[in-house]
């Protein structure tokens, strides 16, 4: 009878059984550089170009993406609603032309989203937010979003209700840099989901870009709303991405015709500081920021009554608070504020002040007129961000500041009318930033104006106004972006606030009452396979015993998916190997080499086989080996680590359980048949020991240093931990030995209940 041979170890038998591409050893086993370390290099030079490439391919999809529903805003949506108002010449078939039209856009724009699409409802803002802090939600960033969004935003924002585009835009970039990382090119620039959310996040500067033509304050924008705490390394990114969408929507914006930005520029003479202008430039700032906080009490306000009317508001349904918000805007609210703020003055676009005046019939009215339009768009801006429609608010807030800083302009130009270097029209600019800073708590207000007026003169005051509002406002209350936040119960932890530090890590993990799966280092696979079945953790804590819970590490679900697969290939290619593989019946095979003739052994191998033998001589024992038929093997459950008993007579390796080895010893010559009941207690009985795998097997890999805190640890320090270091979990340790782990939706959870 032939010899049948076998290679010495898991880890010999892992370029047999294991593909090749799998393997992401460093060193080879004689302390040199290995192959797959030189294929790393090249794949991370490769990997870097992919990510200059996904980042260029974005900036310039997204500008010609963005570019392109701006335009269609100006020359379908806005033409179109000139046309239908047009039809007539009579004023008031005109105006009721203009109501009608605002509630069927803003109805269409509701239907929209409530019937098909409810994540295209809002701003989008808090949900890449709560994502970048950690919390991915795969659901916010899928195309037919995307494409909802746009439709729904078209209708919204073209029915010319209290709203802006900013947000969305934003978020219809996200979604299309998160399209592009499911394309074959860049799969591998972002393999999990945290380092898709840091693209993501990287990619989101270009919708402000867009909006405002404003890439360096599209990146610090970005950074202040969407990230808890910003890598450094995405900076350049954000950059990079913002940089080419900037290009691209300048050439696609390079004609005349397309004044979609150019509106806005102004032309101011040089600014002394040095009078009393610097006091009303610090009134202009302090006034924002009141208003930026009472423009949020008012949102909160509105929504908790309408949380709290639940039975009321399913009565009128949705569409009836839309069409009844839509009708009170269509009848109010119809000048266009920002461009006329910052630019008509004396002489200057008379024109465009006359609507502001015109209708009142007392002298400087102009300061009245902004008063009445502070007061209606801060009540309909409020009112219309509560409704299930895409908005943004940045448009409006531009709107309401540069009123209040015309405001304050005119009554300094009624006090002083001989000072010759004020311009109410300067004032307008720095109330619009200011005032955007002080409700959305950004200092990058003030970047994006200076960029959008392309105007550096008031740049100096424009910051003070800034500063002063975002501080006024973080005194009175949060951003609105985290009261959207809290209102749609999204995970994030910045809002975990623990006072004192008798809270602990303990005690989050009674209070969360997690089942705590774990492995130990010597292991079978049918206690993996209960992991993996009990537990959809990315990463499983390796403890010594049981009985002593010492932390080993961690090691991924991934890595002990492989080994279940790894052993179910040992065994398959040992099945295939041996001459009875067609042999039926619960058996165990002994071969003893001593008692197999040479010319035996060469007739049952082949040419083919003679090669594989011949470069595995090295690794093959001589003396026996012992395999399980296929009939009594369960390859998915459970599996036999090969034991090496070195004696002085001979050397042996076998696959079976370590308390049959006498038996084995005196049986070498004998075919033992055995029920499968036996074969199973003795597969439960044989242990992998994961310890042993990881120094053998370059692909086997444990954590030796995953995240862990003691298990007195305040929360306090854990939630700084999540928020610094990033990851998802944390291993709680009493002396060494795990005790529990606490998870960031843990932390969530439990700051959800503190409310």
């Amino acid at each position: 009878m032939p010899t049948l041979k076998s290679v010495a170890s898991d880890a010999d038998l892992f370029n047999l059984v294991m593909p090749k591409a799998d393997t992401v050893g460093f060193k080879s086993k004689q302390g040199g550089i290995s192959k797959q370390a030189i294929k790393w290099a090249k794949f991370t030079r490769l990997n870097n170009f992919y990510i200059w490439l996904f980042l260029a391919v974005v900036g310039l999809l997204a500008s010609i993406s963005l570019v392109t529903i701006d335009l269609t805003f100006k020359f379908v949506v806005f033409k179109g609603r000139s046309a239908f108002i047009g039809i007539t010449d009579f004023y008031i078939v005109q105006y009721l032309s203009f109501i009608l039209w605002t509630v069927v856009l803003a109805v269409g724009s509701a239907l929209v989203c409530v019937r098909l699409c409810p994540a295209a409802i809002g701003s989008g803002v808090p949900d890449l937010k709560s994502i970048f802090s950690g919390f991915w939600n795969a659901k916010v960033v899928q195309p037919a979003v995307g494409l909802f969004k746009v439709f729904g935003l078209l209708l919204s924002y073209g029915s010319g209700m209290s709203i802006g585009k900013e947000g969305p835009y934003i978020h219809i970039s996200a979604i299309l840099a998160n399209a592009l990382l499911g394309i074959k090119p860049f799969k591998n620039i972002a393999p999990n989901e945290t380092q898709r959310s840091q693209m993501l996040a990287s990619c989101s500067a270009l919708g402000v870009a867009a909006t405002f033509g404003s890439p360096i304050g599209g990146v610090l924008f970005s950074i202040e709303v969407t990230g808890t705490y910003y890598l450094i390394s995405n900076y350049w990114r954000a950059f990079f991405a913002s940089t080419v969408g900037a290009v691209g929507i300048k050439i696609l914006l390079s004609k005349s015709t397309n004044d979609l930005l150019e509106s806005y520029r102004t032309d101011f003479s040089s600014l002394d500081l040095a009078t009393v202008q610097l006091l009303a430039l610090i009134i202009t700032g302090i006034l924002c920021g009141l208003l930026g906080s009472l423009f949020i009490f008012m949102y909160q306000k509105i929504y908790s009554w309408k949380k709290h009317n639940k039975d009321l508001m399913n009565k009128i349904t949705p569409y009836g608070e839309v069409i009844f918000v839509a009708l009170v805007t269509g009848i109010l609210d119809h000048a266009s504020a920002v461009k006329t703020m910052f630019t008509a003055h004396d002489q200057v676009n008379a024109e465009d002040l006359k609507i502001w005046t015109e209708s009142l019939p007392f002298s400087n009215s102009i300061i009245f007129a902004c008063f009445l339009y502070i007061v209606v768009k801060l009540v309909l801006t409020a009112v219309s961000i509560t409704l299930p429609i895409p908005y943004g608010i940045y448009i409006p807030l531009f709107a309401i500041g540069a009123a209040v800083g015309r405001f304050v302009g005119e009554i300094m130009k009624l006090i002083f009318p001989n000072m010759k270097d004020l311009y109410p029209t300067g004032y307008a600019v720095v109330g619009a930033a200011a005032l955007c800073g002080g409700a959305t708590r950004t200092v990058s207000s003030a970047v994006i104006i200076l960029e959008l007026t392309n105007d550096l003169t008031y740049m100096v005051p424009v910051l003070i106004g800034v500063v002063l509002a975002c501080g006024i406002g973080n005194l009175l209350n949060h951003s609105i972006y985290d009261c959207f936040l809290r209102n749609k119960q999204l995970p994030y932890l910045p809002f975990i606030r623990v006072k004192s530090d008798s809270t602990t890590a303990i005690d989050i993990i009674n209070k969360a009452g997690r089942t705590l799966h774990f492995i130990t280092h010597k292991t079978t696979l049918a206690q993996i396979s209960s992991v993996l079945d009990n537990s959809m953790d990315a990463s499983i804590p390796v403890v010594e015993g049981q009985d002593n819970m010492h932390l080993i590490g961690t090691i991924s679900r991934t890595t002990l998916e492989e080994v279940v697969s790894y052993h179910e290939r040992l065994h398959s290619y040992s099945m295939n190997k041996s001459p009875l593989n067609n042999a039926s019946g619960d058996t165990i095979l002994t071969i003893n080499h001593h008692h197999a003739s040479d010319d035996d052994r060469d007739g049952d191998r082949d040419g083919e086989a003679d090669e594989d033998y011949s470069s595995e001589k090295s690794l093959l024992n001589d003396n026996e080996m012992k395999v399980f038929s296929s009939s009594s093997y369960p390859s998915t459950t459970t599996d036999n680590y090969p034991i090496s008993n070195n004696d002085d007579d001979s050397n042996r390796i076998s696959y079976v359980s370590s308390s049959n080895n006498s038996n084995d010893d005196n049986n070498n010559n004998i075919i033992h048949s055995e029920s499968s009941e036996q074969l199973q207690q003795q597969n439960d009985s044989n242990y992998i020991d994961l310890v042993q795998m990881e120094l053998q097997n370059p692909w086997v890999v444990i954590d030796s240093s995953p995240f862990s805190v003691v298990e007195s640890t305040p929360v306090r320090k854990i939630v700084f931990m999540f928020m610094m270091l990033g990851g998802n979990v944390l291993y709680v340790l009493k002396k060494g030995k795990l005790v529990g782990v606490i998870s960031k939706s843990d932390i969530a959870d439990i700051g959800a209940h503190n409310k």
